[in-house]
């Protein structure tokens, strides 16, 4: 069973419980099989908890987030004097079958509806620097859980997805820089700035090449890997990003957004915009307050 927990993008975790411990004395992790996600962060000492058959160590300033449906439990390991917090939760979905493996690439979002269809596991166990402000951003949850208010539960709710966004994102930066990977992120960053800078022109993979100095063939494979798509439907994308903003801020009319962009011309710049947004540009363009 895939030991990672999952967030998507359209649906934020719910919240059943959460709170702060300390032991005193030697501590066994609870032998359970529980029906919903745990998170630990220890703030003080080290937690031992066995999940499956993978045995976790958590130190101080560390979290380990637990999976539904997987047994876990503890040897007497841990010390004397170990607090942490802990929250149970659900995840959104437990059904992704028709959520994408990768989140948008922030330069082409279009913010429709299956914009958001998308999952990503949250870092199983380890630490950074927004780590060292856990703490504090805990025990302000703790204490608005333990006041009942109206909409409470959704507010808290809301407020530990924000929380496990930026959990997210700051410990794979972190792994990143302290562990001299992600040659393939670095890759899609150059392919990216690339397309940007042409996207007023038809894509052009030896030009591509040549820019990188990399083989196109593993340009192309690495940037699918990192991102779900083809390097052509992220270029096509991003042409129809400019589009859609030349649509919001200026007085251009289609024929003259398709002829900056480099488009043919405007009728195949309709069939392209059509295909990637669901309708037409006229349509889409009244839609829109524009500037005269």
């Amino acid at each position: 069973m895939d030991p990672f927990v999952y967030l998507t993008g359209d649906r934020f975790p719910m919240i059943r419980d959460m709170g702060w411990n300390q032991v005193e004395e030697v501590y066994t992790h609870h032998d359970r099989l529980l029906d919903f996600d745990v998170f630990i962060f220890v703030t003080k000492g080290s937690m031992q908890v066995i999940e499956g058959t993978t045995e976790y160590i958590i130190n101080e300033k560390e979290h380990l987030f637990l999976k539904r449906g997987l047994h876990h439990w503890g040897r007497p390991e841990t010390v004397p004097g170990t607090s942490w917090y802990w929250v149970h939760f659900n995840s959104p979905v437990h059904d992704y079958s028709s959520y994408k493996e990768h989140s948008p690439l922030p330069e082409i979002d279009f913010f429709y509806p299956d914009h958001y269809a998308y999952r990503f596991p949250m870092p199983k166990h380890g630490t950074s620097p927004f780590h060292r402000t856990l703490e504090n951003r805990l025990q302000m949850l703790v204490e608005d859980f333990q006041k009942p208010k109206e909409h409470g539960m959704v507010q808290l709710s809301i407020q530990v997805y924000q929380l496990f966004l930026e959990l997210h994102k700051s410990t794979k930066e972190y792994n990143r820089s302290t562990r001299n990977v992600g040659k393939g992120a670095t890759v899609t960053g150059r392919v990216m700035t690339f397309l940007k800078q042409h996207t007023d022109e038809d894509f052009d993979s030896t030009k591509l090449s040549s820019h990188l100095n990399l083989n196109y063939s593993y340009v192309s494979a690495t940037f699918k890997t990192q991102t779900g798509l083809s390097i052509i439907e992220a270029h096509t994308k991003l042409r129809i990003n400019k589009a859609i903003d030349w649509m919001r801020n200026t007085s251009l009319n289609v024929s003259e957004i398709s002829e900056r962009l480099g488009y043919k011309n405007p009728y195949y710049f309709s069939r392209v915009f059509k295909k990637v947004i669901g309708e037409s540009p006229s349509s889409y363009m009244s839609n829109f307050y524009r500037n005269k």
